[in-house]
């Protein structure tokens, strides 16, 4: 995407938006038509930004450029009508009640835009049926929802996974497993879940801070040291750094839209089928807690603004409801507490309880059968997935691989996009006082500015049936694969979670110690990110007329974000459009922050 900007622009406006596709010719406002027509005709761009006092005599040179499309801003004070059918569709107003305010909706309006559109053209008569054949790659939570979805609509589901029947009696997951079965027993679902972690304010510049050449030590994301990435990684790391603030920001208000769809989406869920919630201590509320009375102000506006926020809790009342809690207030570690939208459960209980649905209902499961490639024609088109060495073929296919999208070959451009995170997890017993609700942290000791900035703790049941509470905590990106995590310094990150778990709940933590629950050091599990900070949604077409879908990428938040993405997978299957083919699409940073030569 090019932007020319045909106005001068406030001072902080300049210091948030110019980039290297956008181009200040303030000057054309004084030119001639003809030599405006013609500058703009040589800078061939995408958008043009100008003042509402400048409609006229853009209008007069609009016809000339079919392919470009106009914002104006002004004033609210100051709005006009105006009916200028010579710009037709391509034009559109904003206003704010500052220049400044008027020109960021300006610039927000021009990313929508040029956002790449997913086509839906209709299906060929050999796949036009409603129930086709769909074979999933992947059979952690997200693909394991996308599945009970397809069913109820009526298509014929079968699913692959590389990993051993998560369902075999005391059998331990290998350290490779995928993030649902590898890391503690329990999720927690909020409206900010999976949020983009880099939003910050606009005036916030990436190259000022570099987080991810950081170790969690000097409060940056890397759990190695950025010496030793490969190219790749430094690659991933560098798109990352590209996001300019303003769009991370934007990218963050649409994850929690899709997170507030969810959260009504995974209530029909329970509602529909009541059994997925047997035996796996769902808890239908959750509490926010913070360390200062700064953080608790500034949450509580944020919480607000995105409809999450239900009350505000009193310490008084906060250790009347959690006991538990009680050492932690006494000894400063809480300043407050938000009782916000969300609830937690234990993640292998419930996923094995929707296996055992999803076989009920007719799906087909193949386990330790691992897909390698996805093969295309020379124009793309998929013809298959090789799983074990055979081909296989469907009327349609969707991948979910999580971190591990390094193992499988196709030519996509999501799948080279999603890099691996490590994420660490301590369990403690829940005797004595018990916790009772799940608990989202702001924490305040080592590594917590950036990626150990929140802490999960979830009260829940261990495999012999004893009250625990899982904890989890921090983020370290080890590299674009996910065995890269055999590199990583993970006692360097568990730090984040061992000090928080022992801050909130000395006595828990010790006789954790004592009963040796914490090991050596504590677990952990490997989760997909991507460098914009959006979860991905790639649709392609298959050479029977079918489709292949990815889905992944989803910064810690495939769970919450669960039923959402199955929604929008079945629309891709159907040729149906849904929000998230757009704003989820792979090339959706690209298409708007690069420039073509």
């Amino acid at each position: 995407m090019k932007i020319v900007v045909m106005c001068w622009l406030a001072r902080t406006s300049v210091d948030v938006f110019v980039a290297h596709n956008i181009v200040l010719r303030p000057d054309l406002a004084a030119k001639a038509p003809h030599r405006v027509a013609a500058e703009l005709s040589a800078l061939a761009p995408d958008v043009v930004i100008a003042r509402e006092s400048q409609l006229e005599a853009v209008a007069a040179i609009a016809a000339g450029f079919t392919a470009c499309r106009f914002v104006f801003c002004g004033l609210a004070a100051s709005r006009t009508a105006v009916d200028l059918p010579v710009l037709g569709e391509r034009c559109a107003f904003v206003a704010g009640s500052t220049w400044e305010r008027a020109e960021y909706e300006a610039f927000l309006l021009a990313e929508s835009m040029c956002r790449p559109k997913q086509q839906h053209a209709p299906r060929s008569e050999a796949c036009a049926h409603a129930t086709g054949e769909v074979m999933l790659v992947g059979a952690g939570v997200v693909n394991l929802v996308t599945a009970l979805t397809l069913c109820r609509r009526g298509h014929r589901v079968s699913v692959f996974d590389r990993m051993a029947d998560p369902r075999g009696q005391g059998e331990p997951h290998p350290a490779n497993a995928g993030a649902t079965f590898g890391g503690r027993d329990a999720r927690i679902f909020s409206y900010n879940e999976s949020r983009h972690h880099l939003a910050c304010s606009p005036l916030y510049t990436p190259h000022d801070t570099p987080r991810f050449r950081l170790g969690i030590a000097q409060d940056g994301w890397l759990s190695r040291r950025y010496e030793t990435l490969s190219d790749a990684d430094r690659r991933w790391i560098a798109q990352l750094e590209q996001v300019p603030p303003w769009a991370a920001l934007q990218y963050g208000n649409d994850i929690v839209g899709f997170n507030r769809q969810s959260h009504r989406l995974w209530h029909e869920v329970f509602s529909l089928h009541p059994e997925l919630l047997r035996e796996t201590h769902h808890v239908g509320r959750l509490l926010r807690i913070y360390p200062s009375d700064a953080s608790l102000c500034a949450a509580q506006t944020a919480e607000a603004e995105i409809g999450a926020l239900i009350d505000t809790v009193p310490l008084p009342r906060l250790r009347e409801r959690e006991p538990a809690l009680a050492d932690a207030i006494d000894g400063g570690a809480i300043a407050g507490a938000l009782e916000v939208h969300g609830f937690s459960l234990n993640i292998v209980s419930f996923c094995r309880n929707l296996i055992a649905l999803l076989e009920s209902l007719g799906v087909r499961f193949h386990w330790q059968q691992e897909a390698g490639e996805v093969r295309q024609t020379d124009s793309g088109a998929v013809t298959g997935i090789v799983v074990n060495g055979t081909l296989r073929r469907s009327d349609h296919y969707v991948l979910s691989p999580g971190a591990q999208a390094k193992t499988l070959a196709a030519r996509t451009t999501g799948l080279p996009a999603i890099g691996a995170m490590v994420g660490m997890w301590v369990t403690l017993p829940n005797d004595g006082a018990p916790l009772r609700t799940p608990l989202k942290v702001r924490r305040r000791a080592f590594g917590s500015q950036e990626a150990a900035q929140g802490a999960n703790v979830v009260p829940g049941r261990d495999a012999a049936g004893r009250p625990v509470l899982h904890c989890s905590s921090g983020h370290g990106f080890v590299g674009a694969s996910a065995d890269d995590v055999r590199l990583a310094d993970l006692p360097e990150l568990s730090r984040c979670v061992m000090e928080t778990a022992e801050e909130l709940f000395g006595d828990k933590f010790r006789r954790a110690r004592q009963a040796g629950m914490l090991g050596e050091r504590p677990g952990f599990c490997v989760r997909p990110w991507t460098p914009s900070g959006l979860g991905v949604l790639e649709v392609q077409e298959t050479d029977t007329g079918g489709k292949l879908v990815l889905s992944g990428g989803h910064n810690t938040g495939g769970f919450a974000q669960s039923p959402t993405v199955a929604e929008a997978v079945a629309c891709a299957l159907e040729a149906r459009a849904h929000a998230m083919h757009t704003l989820y699409h792979p090339r959706r940073f690209a298409d708007v922050f690069e420039v073509a030569s």
